[in-house]
């Protein structure tokens, strides 16, 4: 087939790998980088798996990598700049509504108890219902560390639906922004104190990892949630266990983790007061197709010597 190499690295959906394939030669996950054509691979498309440096390296004709998601802390950009290779990602549409109902699905999860509760059922402890007392996302505080595309979407599902009260801790951004989208800006430290349920939305950088550690957790009330549907290292895990056991905050719910997958002996595995899922917040059928068809998308407007629109270094075009 004419056109270019396109080694597709994590599985994406098949209507994107179909688009793309339509046009070009396509490595697949399963072929990985032992296949012969590796090395004249013009495109790479991924999703959370780490890429090194010396992948690219091998790749003389590699004109961009294209981020199946938003999150692009697994791409070495700085690298791949200097090579000259484009980054693109690919944000917001079904991926963000997605992550949004993720956030709040775990928030809900956990107020309501849900895996106790299954417990309960499960073990013919049915009379323990009459002491029991679940959480409310109706009326409560939320807080929002970040306020992006997805942390919006969260914010509108929270208000809107739930008549939850909304506070934002986003250095980025004016107090007018925030508040013209319903929300009242608030420093980090009151945020924590002021919530009744904390949801993560800012990528991880070297400003954000271990952002919530033990002295932010301390802050929290002490039935408070934490959420975080971003990424791993933006909370300290271990500092996160410790409070669950000892009760300095009420539950949390993770869906990502510093380490994927996560050691078998994580501390986190132990405690019932807390939700776990394997980064799929927004692993939704709509999304993922948005996404695969995005970045085939993407592919596309490169070869036709457009500028994409969400290229992430431009300086890689000099």
């Amino acid at each position: 087939m004419s056109g270019e190499i396109v080694y597709i690295l994590d599985p994406i959906h098949p209507a994107g790998t179909e688009a793309i394939s339509a046009k070009h030669d396509v490595i697949t996950p399963e072929q990985g980088v032992t296949d012969p054509r590796i090395e004249d691979t013009s495109f790479i498309v991924i999703r959370t798996t780490e890429l090194p440096e010396g992948l690219i390296a091998r790749m003389p004709r590699l004109k961009a990598i294209v981020k199946h998601g938003a999150g692009v802390d697994n791409i070495p950009i700085p690298f791949a700049s200097q090579r000259g290779v484009l980054v693109c990602n690919t944000p917001g549409g079904n991926n963000s509504t997605a992550v949004a109902e993720g956030a709040v699905t775990l928030m809900l999860a956990v107020l309501r108890r849900v895996r106790e509760m299954d417990a309960v059922v499960r073990e013919d402890r049915w009379n323990e219902r009459w002491k029991t007392r679940l959480g409310d996302l109706t009326e409560a505080r939320v807080g929002l560390i970040g306020f992006g595309r997805i942390a919006r979407f969260t914010a509108k599902i929270c208000g809107a639906g739930f008549g939850a009260e909304l506070g934002v801790y986003d250095p980025m951004l004016s107090a007018e922004d925030v508040t013209s989208a319903g929300a009242t800006p608030m420093a980090l430290d009151e945020l924590l104190a002021w919530a009744d349920v904390i949801s993560i939305h800012v990528p991880l950088t070297d400003g954000t990892r271990n952002l919530i550690g033990a002295d932010q957790l301390a802050k929290m009330k002490p039935g408070a949630v934490i959420v975080n549907t971003s990424r791993g290292g933006i909370i300290d895990e271990s500092a996160l266990a410790d409070a669950l056991k000892a009760g300095t905050i009420g539950g949390a719910g993770i869906d990502v983790f510093e380490a994927e997958p996560p050691p078998a002996d994580h501390p986190l595995f132990a405690l019932d007061n807390i939700v776990l899922g394997p980064h799929v917040a927004g692993v939704t059928e709509a999304s993922m197709k948005h996404m695969a068809l995005h970045c085939a998308q993407v592919i596309e407007t490169i070869l036709s010597g457009e500028r994409p629109a969400t290229l992430l270094n431009p300086e890689a075009l000099s």
